[in-house]
């Protein structure tokens, strides 16, 4: 696997100031050559030259001093280079100023798929035993108390890696299909892409489901260096193939020039086993000549937990040791939810080894290590929210409030917990300010997210309301959001929302059942479902008094719910301004016959051509 920096242009994108050469500022020449003039010239006029320019040298020194400490208060032994940046027309990055150093932070971003809120020591003492690895690094980090995602994956994952709403960039609905012939905009700029101009070197593992129709919309035309993984929503843990489709199988490799069917002789090894041992790899093989962005997006524990023909009673107790076995099933019922707690632990054993790894090749003490879920649990998937209300694919707390943390020697305030309300967009700009990076994009590509560290500080509350999510109704954004269209927002106390009601969904009284279901194991995952037949509702919640959404005050007369219910819906109008249309409804029979005539693989089918509107793009090809 190539570590070399990629220069290939994305689109419009320029290349930064080369982050190797150092750029000398020419006012600390003026100041070094008069400070050595000073104290070469003998002359008592002289004196009274140097007392009085030297107090104006080591006033300006000391102001410079008092800003940086401001701005990096958080971290320890922080970066001391600063890029500029600023936004061309066409919305795409382009270079200013870039000077360096030091060596700017590595970052490995793990997303874990369906993660549910009872699920990691610090939050169920039901999987305590086989989240032993995330617990611990947790636990010496910062845990983010009060994180939300989006409800499914594809929003999440857009949101993710934009810094941008889900209705802000197209992605209000649903989730990319095996045959979708949409996906994220050409127009949004990623984390990667930003970090590939600001001399990061990025790779990206595992799970896509941003689109992938055309090969424009591939990770490695979208800011990665390389990918190895699968575009659609879901697979099987060891064959690959998709539950839709299953005779064709959903895995590739790609660089920046072109992308194929991964082949390698480990290529049927268990998901978990093998993203990690990619991983590691890439840890392992990179010079740090550059600094490592990882995007490593676990299949984890994502349903269904059996392979046809491979194995049909889900991952062989050989996987697991002894001792976790035997407490998996002393402390867990049910099928289902076993399987899904032996996914857990393999993920849990991977988090140790990359930690483990990082620390072997010396770079931990240069590494933020991010963590997150990218919605709730599904309960037909094995997945627990209990307490929180709802599941995977709803707008209640259980389907989008989701565990997440960062861990680094580097953090001043380790060890702590922070309650502050935080969306998934805001890892964009944090990240962007971890790096130390200068990131102000025009207002087309504006951020939703915004950077907590001064928040993780005390220093002030970054986000005082959040936008959970607004379905705009298929491609048209004016439909009547009031009557016939989920939406949930936020301040740091109520809860506005207009859904179905969860019934729809299953309520608190089936979930055990259903996780305990041995039939269950091949499940189709009815969560995913947003659009169904059902009731909509209006809800008002208070999360500070009621954060398990118990009681719907919506109705209520008392003054202050009514204030907080008109204060909400004033909101509303700001998002759905800057709403964007999802792209396309399509879907292609085209693509079956692609992937026949290539082995059946799922590669991309649709003319890059018809998508380019006169636009310059650089792509890989089918090798």
């Amino acid at each position: 696997m190539s570590n070399t920096n990629n220069n290939s242009s994305y689109g419009t994108i320029k290349q930064t100031t080369n982050f190797d050469e150092e750029t000398v500022d020419p006012l600390q020449i003026e100041i070094e050559e008069f400070l050595k003039q000073s104290r070469t010239q003998n002359v008592e006029g002289n004196y009274f030259k140097l007392s009085f320019y030297g107090c104006i040298v080591l006033f300006f020194l000391l102001f410079t001093y008092l800003i940086n400490i401001s701005t990096k208060v958080f971290v320890n032994n922080s970066n001391a280079s600063t890029t500029q940046n600023f936004m061309s027309s066409s919305g795409k990055l382009q270079p200013n100023v870039a000077t360096t150093t030091t060596t700017k932070p590595n970052f490995i971003l793990i997303v874990a798929d369906d993660l549910a809120w009872n699920s990691i020591g610090y939050t169920s003492s039901e999987m305590s035993a086989v989240t032993e690895q995330i617990t611990d690094l947790a636990s010496k980090g910062i845990i983010m108390n009060n994180f939300y995602a989006q409800e499914v994956c594809s929003p999440s994952r857009g949101s993710l890696i934009t810094g941008r709403y889900p209705l802000t960039i197209g992605m209000q609905y649903g989730m990319v299909g095996s045959v979708a012939e949409w996906g994220m905009p050409l127009d949004e700029i990623t984390i990667g892409e930003v970090l590939k101009e600001n001399g990061y070197t990025t790779h990206m593992l595992g799970k896509w489901h941003l689109g992938y129709f055309s090969p424009l919309f591939l990770p490695t035309a979208r800011g990665f260096d390389s990918w190895i993984g699968y575009a659609n929503g879901e697979n099987y843990y060891w064959s690959k193939k998709l539950p839709d489709y299953p005779k064709n199988s959903d895995f590739i490799t790609s660089n920046t020039t072109c992308y194929a069917p991964y082949e390698g002789d480990d290529k049927h090894d268990y998901s978990t086993t093998f993203y990690t041992s990619k991983a590691i790899s890439i840890i392992q093989e990179h010079s740090y000549e550059t600094p490592l962005f990882l995007y490593l997006a676990y299949q984890a524990v994502h349903d269904p937990f059996i392979d046809v023909g491979i194995y049909e009673n889900g991952m062989p107790d050989s996987y697991i040791d002894d001792d976790i076995l035997k407490s998996i099933h002393l402390n867990i019922t049910g099928r289902l939810r076993q399987e899904y707690a032996k996914s857990l632990y393999m993920l849990d054993k991977s988090v140790g080894e990359l930690y483990d790894a990082l620390v072997e090749k010396d770079v931990m003490d240069n590494t933020y290590i991010i963590f997150m879920s990218d919605n709730g649990g599904c309960f037909y998937g094995g997945g627990k929210n209990s307490p929180l209300r709802g599941s995977k694919g709803t707008l209640f707390e259980g389907g989008i409030k989701v565990d997440s943390f960062i861990y680094s020697p580097k953090l001043a305030n380790p060890g702590t917990t922070y309650d502050g309300l935080m969306h998934i967009s805001d890892w964009f700009p944090t990240i962007m300010e971890l790096a130390n990076i200068d990131y102000s994009p025009d207002d087309d590509n504006a951020l939703d997210g915004v950077s907590q560290i001064s928040g993780w500080t005390g220093v002030s509350t970054p986000r005082s309301d959040m936008l959970y999510n607004m379905y705009t109704h298929l491609t048209d954004i004016e439909f009547d959001i009031w009557t016939n269209g989920s939406f949930a927002v936020r301040d740091s106390r109520y809860k506005l929302m207009h859904t179905y009601d969860d019934k729809t969904y299953g309520t608190w009284d089936d979930i055990d059942e259903t996780t305990s279901d041995d039939d269950n194991l091949d499940s189709e995952n009815g969560c995913a479902q947003q659009f169904v037949t059902g009731t909509f509702e209006y809800w008002l919640f208070d999360l500070n008094t009621d954060p398990y959404e118990t009681k719907n005050i919506y109705n209520s007369p008392n003054i202050q719910h009514v204030n907080a219910k008109n204060k909400l819906y004033d909101l509303l109008p700001d998002y759905l301004t800057n709403a964007k249309t999802k792209m396309s409804m399509s879907f292609s029979e085209k693509s079956k016959k692609v992937w026949e005539e290539n082995g059946n693989h799922v590669i991309p089918w649709a003319n890059v051509d018809d998508l380019k509107n006169g636009d310059t793009y650089t792509y890989p090809t089918l090798c």
